[in-house]
């Protein structure tokens, strides 16, 4: 999908604005954004907790809040990181983004921009809900558990029925071959968490994709996380096991409401029985035990979530916000050169400003240094060359 500009109507006629730290918010102002989680369905996700804003601004120093005032009472708040070009706050670490707001309040995202000196702010995930329109709307693989694992596997078509068959033939075949199944939910071991960590890292490096876990600050989100076991907003994670051998670990973010999914990985050795799939279902199955009552795969449909997306769930947009000035003339010149590419008729190499473009934002909100940037784009055009045609 190539990048979109987002275009908005005005409704700021009334509206006032200020930029604020997470620090220097007002208990009513963090009461506020708390009661617009409760109201708008599209704020659901965790990472629009106001204590995942916070915990973001200790590990970097240009995070900021947009405010939104209608008179006295604030409107919106929407949290961003960057200066010039502004990306959700946590990006790339951050799945889900966007105004936190009423369901009906109009946001004019660019007028607020501007009011913070913003040129542009490029998303990847923002809610379709929050008055952006956007022509290609992204489907988000969440699960609604409301009702229990059990009641939402009764509800799955055909499709899924076919996938939850074969993995669960290659679950007996694992406990024939690797000795007996077990999972440990909400478990917070040390060199569990380690594991993950040195799987996933080894998984950027086999894939060629760029290591996001290699920036200082991403590696201390999670600690930072992992380390708030009493919080409503924390890290959870889970792990399958084969007799003694850890198979595969799934560490999510939470409100203690929504589990979502965030860093997984597994035993590349035992790819052929799907011990992350294995380890999914028991999350689905034990998620009352957790008090989820909804599991987040994140946005897309791609590979094996497409057997567990519910239509209940609004779909995102990928794009920009052009508010003025170099920033947004920059965003809108490459934002038409990557839809001319993807209309000529170049084959595989039609993605390649797109996936360049994808992995250089990545890699600049991870790496504040040109020196880091610079290396990271070199590998990145060196493993785009080999592959062309190759998804990120």
């Amino acid at each position: 999908m190539g990048l979109a500009m987002a275009t908005e109507t005005s409704h700021t006629a009334n509206m006032r604005f200020d930029v604020k730290t997470p620090a220097e918010l007002t208990i009513g102002e963090y009461s506020a954004w708390t009661l617009f989680r409760v109201q708008n369905p599209a704020l659901c996700s965790p990472y629009f907790h106001p204590d995942y804003t916070e915990i973001v601004a200790g590990l970097r120093s240009d995070v900021r809040i947009i405010i939104a005032y209608d008179g006295d009472a604030p409107a919106a708040f929407l949290p961003v990181q960057g200066k010039s070009f502004a990306r959700p706050v946590g990006a790339p670490m951050t799945d889900y983004h966007g105004p936190v707001c009423a369901p009906d309040t109009p946001v004019d995202i660019a007028a607020m921009l501007t009011a913070a000196g913003i040129g542009a702010y490029h998303y990847d995930a923002l809610s379709q809900t929050q008055g952006v329109i956007a022509p290609e709307p992204i489907a988000c693989s969440a699960i609604d558990l409301h009702a229990g694992g059990d009641t939402w596997r009764e509800g799955q078509d055909g499709s899924y029925r076919r996938h939850l068959k074969s993995l669960r033939r290659r679950t007996r075949n694992a406990a024939s071959e690797y000795g007996d199944i077990e999972v440990k939910l909400q478990t917070r071991a040390s060199e569990i968490y380690d594991q993950l960590i040195a799987w996933k890292r080894d998984q950027y490096a086999r894939t060629g994709k760029y290591d996001v876990l290699s920036a200082g600050w991403t590696q201390g989100l999670l600690d930072a996380l992992m380390a708030r076991p009493d919080h409503d907003l924390r890290a959870d994670m889970h792990a399958l096991y084969f007799g003694d051998r850890l198979a595969a670990v799934d560490m999510g973010l939470t409100d203690g409401v929504t589990y979502h999914s965030w860093i997984t990985a597994y035993d590349p050795e035992l790819r052929n029985v799907s011990p992350g799939m294995q380890l999914l279902e028991h999350i689905i199955s034990g998620a009352g035990d957790c008090g989820y009552s909804a599991l987040d795969l994140g946005p897309g449909l791609d590979g094996y979530k497409r057997h567990y997306a519910d239509d209940a769930f609004p779909p995102v947009s990928a794009g920009f916000v052009a508010a003025g000035g170099p920033a947004a003339a920059l965003s809108r010149l490459y934002g038409a050169a990557e839809a001319a590419a993807e209309r000529a008729p170049i084959g595989g190499l039609s993605r390649l400003p797109g996936k360049l473009r994808r992995r250089y934002g990545m890699i600049s909100a991870c790496d504040p240094t040109f020196t880091g940037r610079a290396k990271a784009m070199v590998s990145a055009v060196a493993d785009s060359g080999k592959s062309p045609g190759s998804q990120d």
